[in-house]
């Protein structure tokens, strides 16, 4: 079977409706999944998305909805706020106050900006700082843990490992720094 992998419009090339277009993309999709040994459900998955895309432009007559993202005043202060005490918790509406936005508009303006929600941008500078904290000085990991907001040493070393991939100890062995002694 064929995939329609046209841009999605009032009418196809060949002068066919929307309505039409959708009911055969939603009978080919059928017809993927009628046969349970030989079902392509990627192929089906495609057909109705393409059949959903369709139907959207048709009921919104092609117009998207756009969120813009914060106002370069707004990415200073989430700055200034989010990084001043990388230690500290720091909710969502404390944020979206500070901009002058709700909570709601101001996750989804975040991850336009940003690219990904609050949380996890903000766990990514701790991470970042971690990483500059592990390079550059000789402190422990239970105190550099706790300086970059972590509960403990064990969450820090976890979260670590998970976003870059060695743990922090390996980390600064591979960045020349010598461990403390007690």
């Amino acid at each position: 079977m064929r995939i329609d992998t046209s841009s999605p419009s009032g009418t196809s090339d060949d002068g066919q409706s929307p309505v039409r277009a959708v009911q055969q993309l939603l009978d080919h999709a059928l017809r993927q999944i009628a046969d349970v040994d030989t079902a392509d459900r990627v192929a089906c998955a495609r057909y109705i998305a393409q059949a959903l895309r369709i139907h959207q432009e048709r009921i919104t007559g092609g117009a998207t909805r756009t969120h813009s993202g914060l106002a370069a005043w707004q990415i200073r202060t989430v700055e200034e706020i989010a990084l001043a005490r990388l230690d500290l918790g720091l909710a969502i509406s404390d944020l979206a106050a500070a901009c002058s936005l709700s909570r709601g508009y101001f996750s989804r303006a975040f991850r336009v900006t940003f690219g990904e929600s609050p949380h996890r941008w903000r766990h990514g500078k701790r991470i970042e700082h971690a990483c500059l904290q592990l390079s550059s000085t000789r402190g422990s990991l239970a105190d550099i843990a706790i300086a970059c907001g972590f509960n403990d040493q064990a969450h820090f070393t976890r979260s670590f490992k998970s976003a870059i991939g060695v743990t922090p100890h390996a980390y600064r062995k591979s960045r020349g720094v010598g461990s403390i002694r007690a």
